[in-house]
């Protein structure tokens, strides 16, 4: 597995048994290639610019042989079977662990970059959950030590009944070869790939985003947001689009991806699931020169 990871650039661990790199078959601005090693020695590859298989392939100078019976080398495998959403169990240990963080006055790290980087105010972070982790200490065995070694803008990821089901953590250290980090999957579980972010008015328009950057900035403008974990995680994921769309009914809803081939194709494929079930979604582009949504805030 080490000398099919060798042959990416940029690779790094994203949780265990999976990675993300630059993608070898598009210019890759950022690493947008999902790689998984199955317990069964499988070696999947999923583009979030929607790359063929076979171009990913060739890009790494493989034949499609060569990603069956794989030796893990001491790497952790992940399960062949789709784990199950986090317990009651789990939100509620998620729970306490977040409340346990430093908000507020108590957070000035995490507050001082919220407000520069997103243009969110101190209140609006309070409703939205913010904290701040402010380095090595200790946590439960789902936060990765990738996560644990540096400060982080710690988001928490809610339903839409407002229920922490996950959280992701933003390096400020500018050490960090990653800068959001997710929770670990607990074992036969997986914490959900999306957060909502709502907005001082119910009513406003809600827009669905690729990660957590993006949702942020637009609260700040005063919409409601969706952020999701990349496009290509819900593929094969119906259940999750299913609570999407319910969440989403009824709603004016915009989708906007990054300024970049794969944002053009998160946004494609969001919009088509959403269609597919019946919820009216438009498309917000980008002007030309803003690689995201909260970049372009910035300029405003």
């Amino acid at each position: 597995m080490q000398e099919i990871l060798d042959r990416l650039e940029e690779w790094r661990g994203y949780q265990a048994g999976e990675w993300v790199a630059r993608c070898p078959a598009h210019d890759d601005g950022k690493p947008s290639l999902w790689v998984n090693l199955k317990t069964s020695g499988m070696v999947g590859l999923a583009c979030r610019a929607g790359c063929a298989f076979e171009d990913i392939v060739a890009g790494m100078d493989l034949l499609p042989r060569h990603l069956f019976n794989v030796d893990a080398e001491g790497l952790v495998a992940v399960a062949e079977a789709r784990p199950e959403p986090v317990s009651p169990y789990l939100t509620a240990a998620l729970r306490v662990w977040l409340d346990s963080l430093p908000t507020g006055d108590d957070a000035a790290p995490a507050v001082g970059y919220a407000q520069k980087r997103f243009g969110l105010t101190a209140a609006e972070q309070g409703r939205l959950g913010l904290r701040w982790w402010s380095g090595p200490q200790p946590c439960p065995e789902w936060v990765p030590g990738s996560f644990v070694r540096y400060p982080r803008l710690v988001v928490p990821m809610a339903d839409f009944a407002g229920v922490a089901r996950g959280a992701q953590g933003r390096d400020l250290s500018g050490r960090c070869p990653g800068r959001w980090i997710s929770l670990a999957n607990p074992d036969g579980f997986e914490w959900q790939r999306f957060g909502v972010f709502r907005g001082p008015d119910p009513d406003a328009p809600w827009v669905v985003t690729e990660g957590l950057s993006d949702p942020l900035a637009v609260v700040a403008d005063g919409y409601n947001a969706v952020g999701v974990r990349g496009a290509t995680l819900l593929n094969n994921d119906p259940t999750t689009l299913d609570v999407l769309a319910a969440g989403l009914a009824g709603r004016d809803v915009r989708v906007c991806g990054d300024n970049d081939r794969s944002g053009r194709e998160f946004s494609r494929t969001i919009l088509a699931a959403l269609h597919q079930r019946e919820v009216h979604a438009r498309q917000l582009t980008l002007p030309e020169g803003f690689t995201d949504y909260a970049a372009w805030r910035e300029t405003r």
